[in-house]
């Protein structure tokens, strides 16, 4: 459940937020995947927000437009790219203008790379952190995302069943425990129709956006995604992107599946986001 929220322009976002003790060093500012909410970033035993506030910074966990408090004003992620540059002006204006990163995970990781590769967002955001980034899907995967049409009258796709989840967004048994497909299960949510033609064009579209993108940026996959191709030779496409900016990185995540927050590696993870927008400030 939603803890706080935030509002921009007329639209209201309900988020989860952890404060550090003292004054926020910096900012997490994290994006959500297609399907789920703020909570994925909050599982107790890896909680990014608490990892966050541990090491001294603000963690906000946001339900992006379509979920949440704004269930009903879904919108493409070239409008959500807006309201999250704005969000996070916002933010850093509150916090007396500390380091800014963005994190995002699949549909999140998208946006945040859209969102990147706007020229405003360097005003706002010191560095990306992005995971479970689809730059190739399997011929029959694709195929199935660009037919996919909402029916009359509908806004949302079916929320994902458990079956599809642990296929596609879990690996080996041993790399979780089993309170995370539970979790995962409480956290899942109807996919808004208005983003998913993204997810779908994602690898056609991201390559000449990651090329514009200045902004240090990490991109993860995880060692067994299974909701799309993370191979050596897409990483290694992916890495020739940055062409204006030589300080990215692509890497593979070991031990986990396309939901690497909700893996026992999640917690370690975190602490590598936080460690990512450290060394981009200094």
């Amino acid at each position: 459940m939603a803890d706080t929220g935030y509002r921009i322009g007329d639209l209201a976002l309900s988020a989860r937020e952890r404060k550090p003790a003292g004054r926020p060093r910096g900012i997490i500012l994290a994006l959500h995947g297609g399907g789920y909410g703020a909570g994925y970033w909050d599982f107790p035993p890896t909680s990014l927000l608490d990892v966050a506030a541990e090491r001294g910074h603000l963690g906000v966990a946001i339900d992006r437009p379509g979920y949440g408090a704004a269930f009903d004003r879904p919108m493409p992620l070239a409008e959500q790219a807006g309201v999250i540059l704005d969000l996070a002006e916002m933010l850093r204006a509150r916090e007396g203008g500390v380091p800014l990163l963005l994190a995002g995970h699949s549909m999140g990781g998208i946006l945040a790379l859209v969102a990147a590769a706007l020229p405003r967002a360097a005003e706002s955001v010191t560095a990306i952190d992005a995971c479970g980034v689809p730059l190739r899907y399997a011929d029959a995967m694709q195929a199935a995302l660009d037919a996919r049409r909402l029916g009359a009258g509908e806004t949302h796709f079916p929320a994902l069943g458990d079956a599809q989840a642990r296929h596609a967004f879990f690996g080996a048994d041993a790399d979780f425990a089993p309170e995370a497909l539970a979790y995962d299960a409480e956290l899942r949510a109807p996919v808004p129709g208005a983003e998913l033609p993204d997810a779908a064009n994602a690898p056609r579209d991201l390559p000449a956006r990651m090329r514009a993108i200045t902004l240090p940026v990490r991109l993860t996959f995880a060692a067994a995604e299974a909701s799309s191709i993370a191979s050596a030779e897409v990483a290694a496409t992916a890495r020739g992107q940055w062409i204006a900016s030589p300080r990215s990185v692509v890497r593979f995540e070991p031990d986990t599946g396309h939901n690497i927050s909700l893996h026992h590696v999640g917690r370690a993870f975190h602490h590598a986001m936080i460690d990512w927008l450290e060394d981009s400030t200094a």
